[in-house]
């Protein structure tokens, strides 16, 4: 019967990852022409972003799925919590440009 309860225990305090919350603060960069969706600059966070959908080419830009339409302003700076994106949430790129890679935006809100 303790055995049970430790057990019980310690799975209750494991912490779920896919209920941690990752809040990043990104620059709207403008709508990147090689996709026709925006881009961000990540300013802080960029570890946290590396560890969710990995690297990309440049200076931490990033092509930004599910920006809210009231953000899509360059130079804006925002704070988001973000998450891979699903391979049907990828749209075709024209591939003229860098290959950036994507995030998805869970929410947002301006800083």
């Amino acid at each position: 019967m303790v055995l049970i309860f430790i057990i019980f225990g310690l799975i209750s305090c494991q912490k779920d990852e896919s209920l941690k919350e990752y809040i990043i603060e990104a620059q709207v960069l403008g709508i990147n022409s090689d996709c026709g969706i925006y881009a961000v600059k990540i300013l802080e966070g960029l570890s946290q972003v590396i560890s969710i959908v990995g690297p990309t080419v440049g200076d931490s830009i990033y092509i930004a799925k599910n920006l809210p339409k009231d953000m899509e302003i360059q130079g804006l700076n925002i704070l988001i919590d973000i998450r891979s994106p699903k391979v049907e949430e990828i749209t075709a790129c024209t591939d003229r440009g860098p290959t950036y890679n994507w995030l998805y935006i869970k929410t947002a809100k301006r800083k």
